[in-house]
């Protein structure tokens, strides 16, 4: 028996095969740590590293920000938006990142504790200064 059987440390890793099938396991281990039967995948493309975050609900909504210029009060101004969209709780944000050229704040929220419909939120995100393009869609299982 090894002495890792039993240990207790701070992470748990496992190596994953990639194949056609598209399956990944966990190992029951894995599974117990996160305490819940779902979990969001996030692939973050600048690091080539997958995230997986708990869920409660199945319903999880992706936004999407390309920001064409970064002006000083960009994420105040965002954060005053969700704020009045009763947008608070985030699985999980980006932040203001770079791809390749590309400027982006990505985000994956719960869509249930929206007080305004997806429209309004896309508006009120479209009218702030820098923004170029809003995409907001549910995320697949």
């Amino acid at each position: 028996m090894s002495q890792k059987e039993n240990y207790d440390g701070a992470t748990a890793g496992k190596v994953l095969v990639f194949d056609e099938s598209e399956t990944v396991s966990f190992p029951k281990k894995f599974k117990e740590a996160m305490g819940t039967g779902k979990g969001l995948m996030v692939l973050v493309h600048k690091d080539r590293l997958i995230k997986i975050f708990p869920l409660e609900s199945d319903k999880v909504s992706y936004l999407s920000l390309e920001i064409g210029k970064l002006t000083n009060d960009f994420l105040t101004k965002l954060s005053q938006i969700f704020k009045k969209s009763g947008l608070v709780d985030l699985l999980f944000s980006t932040g203001v990142c770079l791809r390749g050229t590309r400027c982006f704040y990505e985000c994956y929220f719960d869509p249930e504790q929206l007080g305004v419909t997806e429209d309004e939120l896309n508006s009120s995100l479209s009218e702030l200064a820098g923004v170029k393009k809003v995409i907001m869609e549910s995320v697949k299982k």
